[in-house]
């Protein structure tokens, strides 16, 4: 026989943004940038996608000619949270699948998602030849479609009236929350964000959420 709380746990899932949630910068693109000696450029350009007066793609041209280990090693600095690590551990220990759903790239994120235990992360994936960056970038995951995102997430991992527990800091991960029982807004950058979360966890470590969490205890 089961028990309640399995047949919990077994329809929970936690979702998490990465960059400003599970790392502590926000656009891990500038790291890139400073090292580059092109951040005024990409600062430009930055501003102009949040402006929707470029796209992802002529975003993503700007590294163009690079090498993928570079640009792993220098936006791998991007220091991850305090506590990041244990939360998700606490989560998959209770066999809850941990899901990052990112609009940065999946260079990154995927390094974040094998470093910190989290089932898979989707992101925008950026192309390479022969380990060198071809400018070019498959979109995965706009910036305002993160809810759409979950919704298939959910299909998936078939949640359909279970538990969802999210987890993030910035506009697009709103959306999610809003799918969400329950939401947490990590180092929220806004008011909104913070207003539209249940919880507002604004100092490390950020496994302080558990705390919050009595119901899977």
């Amino acid at each position: 026989m089961i028990s309640k709380s399995e047949t919990q746990k077994k329809n929970t899932i936690a979702i998490f943004d990465i960059d400003g949630t599970l790392r502590r910068t926000t656009d891990p693109w500038m790291l890139l940038h400073n090292h580059l000696g092109t951040e005024i450029e990409g600062n430009k350009y930055y501003k102009a996608w949040m402006n929707h007066e470029i796209s992802y793609p002529e975003l993503a041209m700007l590294w163009k000619g690079i090498h993928k280990n570079e640009m792993a090693k220098v936006m791998n600095q991007n220091p991850i949270r305090r506590g990041s690590k244990s939360l998700i551990h606490w989560f998959r220990n209770q066999n809850i699948p941990c899901i990052g759903i990112s609009s940065g790239v999946s260079l990154l994120n995927e390094i974040t998602a094998k470093e910190l235990g989290l089932n898979e992360v989707i992101s925008n994936e950026l192309l390479f030849e022969n380990g060198i960056c071809t400018g070019q970038v498959k979109i995965n995951v706009e910036e305002n479609t993160k809810n759409k995102v979950l919704e298939n997430v959910l299909k998936k991992y078939k949640i359909d009236s279970g538990n969802v527990i999210s987890f993030g800091d910035g506009p697009a991960d709103v959306a999610m929350f809003k799918l969400s029982t329950l939401s947490f807004a990590v180092f929220p950058k806004s008011e909104t964000v913070s207003s539209s979360a249940d919880y507002i966890i604004d100092a490390e470590p950020i496994d302080r959420a558990i705390e919050y969490l009595p119901e899977l205890n």
